[in-house]
């Protein structure tokens, strides 16, 4: 097999990706593995915009507290302070690349200030772009497009670089003395997400083969309000249309919000995910609304030209309708547990963005800080990478099992099933008992039809079975009802939301 020699790995091309191929750049040769095109990640998708203290009516200690508020006493206070100190320089180093932000900042659920940098409601697509010209243009970084990593390697304890196939080339080996999973998240476990095809925990299910610590996976973020609707399955309304003075109605038109916290719709994701879901269990309906029509029409479109461009598509008119929403599956706040300079538990293995664990998030991720998050750890991963011995030699990897693409399918859909009845919104011990029951006999299906034919989809489907299974356990054992986590036996009843 033939092998490749970097003096970096990165696998994943979303904002952490990049930025650490970016900074790692300045210390040697990196190589990025992205399994679809460089641009396709959950970043190009996100609306809202990135936190930061840069208001002159802010602080990083007003930043500070809102993200520790939002993460329900369970974020670590280090990594949350060395975030919200960094995002100035954050928002600096982007425009230095050439990314465009518009001039006022937004306000979004759970902070106390206005202090959303924001590109409109395009802002991932905007920043991505700037990083994906930045990348393509370096000398010392080459990209490789449809490029799935199989496997991590690991020699002397150390992580030395990963096995992957690559389109039109075949299986390559990739020698680095540092490997950063930058995979992004695992949306695709659930029916309902927001989550780009390609969000299929890919770097989390890696790093559990090799040992590799995982943390914090059973608290998922459902994002309260995507579009309900055939045509545009969950299409994210972004936060910021809450911000901008958004009311959430049932089908009676009563805002019930007031019912469930005095924040009202621009309390933290999962009071307001909860509240729409018991709302809808109450009633016995599909969805809520989300009220825009109390709200100017020009500032409606031109602050929110995407959402508006793409619910008009569908007959949906943000000055004159309500908008019919339910939560979905948005971010995954656990994933590989790392340090304050993204290290993991594996000498030679860094994670950052949403496949890492950093401790930032807690039990809840704060609106608007995943895109920072990415930049800080990753930025914070290429300074310390820097001084990585060189790797030992890379041992010939193992061959990966497929099974064929129309079993992989039928697996998916019964383990997606499976997690968003289960292990969504709101959970109980036998459903979460089920789901476990579910998914490992899920798993030696898998491995009863092993042996066709290399393709992707059978590799992802086997990566959300290895995840599934994280975020079961993990909700399982978790034995309080925190952030994200909401276990209705652990009450009795549903009075807590």
């Amino acid at each position: 097999m033939r092998a490749e020699t970097f003096d970096f790995l990165v696998i994943g091309s979303g904002l952490a990706g990049l930025t650490y191929a970016l900074r790692a750049s300045e210390h040697g040769t990196v190589a990025v593995l992205t399994k679809s095109d460089v641009a396709e990640s959950n970043t190009n998708y996100a609306q809202g915009g990135i936190a930061a203290a840069v208001g002159e009516a802010d602080s990083w200690e007003l930043h500070e507290q809102d993200t520790l508020v939002a993460g329900a006493g369970l974020c670590d206070a280090a990594a949350v302070r060395h975030l919200v100190q960094n995002a100035p320089a954050a928002i600096a180093w982007l425009r230095d690349l050439g990314a465009n932000f518009d001039p006022d900042l937004g306000r979004e659920g759970g902070h106390s200030r206005n202090r959303i940098v924001r590109h409109a409601d395009r802002t991932g697509g905007e920043v991505e772009r700037a990083m994906v010209h930045a990348v393509g243009t370096h000398p010392n970084i080459r990209v490789y497009d449809h490029a799935f990593a199989t496997e991590l390697l690991v020699a002397d304890g150390r992580c030395v670089g990963a096995a992957a196939r690559i389109e039109g080339l075949g299986m390559r080996t990739f020698r680095a003395r540092a490997c950063m999973l930058a995979t992004g998240g695992c949306g695709k476990l659930y029916q309902h997400t927001t989550n780009p095809s390609v969000a299929t925990g890919d770097g989390v299910a890696l790093a559990a083969q090799v040992g590799a610590r995982i943390r914090g996976m059973e608290f998922m973020q459902f994002h309260p309000t995507t579009l309900f609707h055939p045509q545009l399955r969950s299409f994210l309304i972004s936060e910021a249309v809450r911000g901008a003075g958004a009311t959430l109605r049932n089908h009676l038109g009563t805002r019930f919000m007031y019912d469930y916290d005095p924040r009202l719709e621009l309390a933290p994701r999962d009071v307001v995910a909860r509240a729409i879901d018991a709302e809808i269990k109450r009633l016995g309906t599909w969805c809520v609304y989300l009220d825009t029509t109390h709200l100017q029409r020009e500032a409606l479109e031109e602050e929110f030209p995407t959402i508006w461009a793409r619910l008009a598509s569908v007959g949906v008119e943000m000055h004159r309708d309500w908008i019919p929403v339910v939560p979905a599956q948005h971010y995954s706040c656990g994933g590989v547990d790392t340090d304050l300079e993204g290290r993991t538990s594996l000498p030679g293995l860094y994670a950052a963005g949403e496949a890492a664990h950093t401790g930032v998030h807690g039990a809840n991720r704060l609106a608007s800080n995943s895109l920072l998050e990415a930049i800080v750890f990753a930025t914070a991963a290429a300074a310390a990478s820097a001084n990585d011995p060189e790797p030992a030699a890379v041992s010939e990897p193992g061959k990966p099992q497929c099974v064929p693409e129309a079993e992989s399918v039928l697996l998916r859909r019964a383990l997606q099933r499976t997690m968003m009845e289960h292990a969504g919104i709101v959970r109980t011990d036998a459903g979460l008992r089920e789901a476990a029951d579910t998914i490992r006999g899920l798993k030696e299906e898998f491995l009863g039809h092993v042996g066709a034919p290399f393709s992707t989809h059978p590799i992802e489907t086997s990566n959300l079975l290895t995840v599934g299974t994280l975020v079961v356990d993990a909700a399982l054992a978790r034995r309080e009802n925190v952030g994200l986590h909401f276990n209705s036996d652990l009450v009795g009843e549903l009075e807590g939301v």
